[in-house]
């Protein structure tokens, strides 16, 4: 009898220390995708459109070439750049859009503070010049928040850009400001604002919370990732 409770107890143990180091590689993973994220937003807001040049785009390509989107035939005449810094779970701790028992370990998940999340960023250059950067982030919403009558949204997530071109479709609805907008685009909140933006406006569109990736609890809805977008797109 004493043989088998030891062997329960070991059985167990092994178990919970296997849990602890699951728990612990998802937590070192989850944080450093932020660092990696503070990084690469910082590169993102020294970018300055329609001034920062060939040059500069060359520098943060080969900071970042690790992390890049395939991208052909990318030059000084025509390049668009992308980063992508993704972090996701196994497939078993995702939500299930059916919901019910099949969310019980997505549930243990967020109790603990995992989730999948996701930092992106990019620039476009033209003729030589920096004509576009943007950032965005994504991560998982509580599994608590979604009832069989919400739509299944797999991530919350944000793009923020500054363009020269400002080519941000407004859907009919009348702009309230010259050089800056925001709206839901395909399950996405996006950002648009132009150069000729106030400085501190610009910061504020660029002020992620990156801590959404890591804090224990989860982030609800995209105004906990990017407060001044969220109240840009909920003026009318």
């Amino acid at each position: 009898m004493n043989t088998v409770r030891n062997s329960s107890r070991q059985f167990f143990f092994a178990v919970l220390v296997l849990l602890v180091a699951a728990w612990a590689s998802g937590e070192g993973a989850q944080w450093l995708l932020r660092w990696r994220a503070e990084k690469l937003l910082a590169d993102v807001r020294l970018i300055q459109v329609d001034r920062s040049q060939w040059a500069d785009a060359q520098r943060m390509m080969q900071q970042w070439n690790r992390w890049d989107a395939p991208v052909e035939g990318c030059t000084a005449e025509k390049c668009d750049f992308r980063i992508n810094l993704v972090q996701s779970l196994p497939p078993i701790l995702g939500a299930s859009p059916q919901g019910g028992v099949r969310n019980w370990l997505p549930r243990l998940a967020n109790l603990v503070g995992l989730r999948s999340s996701a930092a992106r960023a990019g620039f476009t250059v033209e003729n030589g010049i920096i004509t576009s950067r943007w950032f965005g982030e994504q991560v998982t919403p509580p599994v608590a928040d979604r009832t069989p009558t919400t739509e299944y949204i797999p991530y919350l997530s944000v793009l923020s850009e500054e363009s020269a071109k400002f080519h941000l479709p407004t859907e009919g609805r009348p702009r309230l400001h010259p050089n800056r907008t925001a709206q839901p685009v395909n399950n996405y909140l996006v950002v648009g604002f132009t150069p000729e933006e106030e400085t501190s406006e610009k910061a504020a569109l660029l002020d992620f919370h990156l801590s959404c990736i890591t804090q224990l609890s989860p982030c609800h809805s995209e105004s906990d990732i990017l407060p001044e977008g969220w109240k840009l797109s909920q003026e009318r």
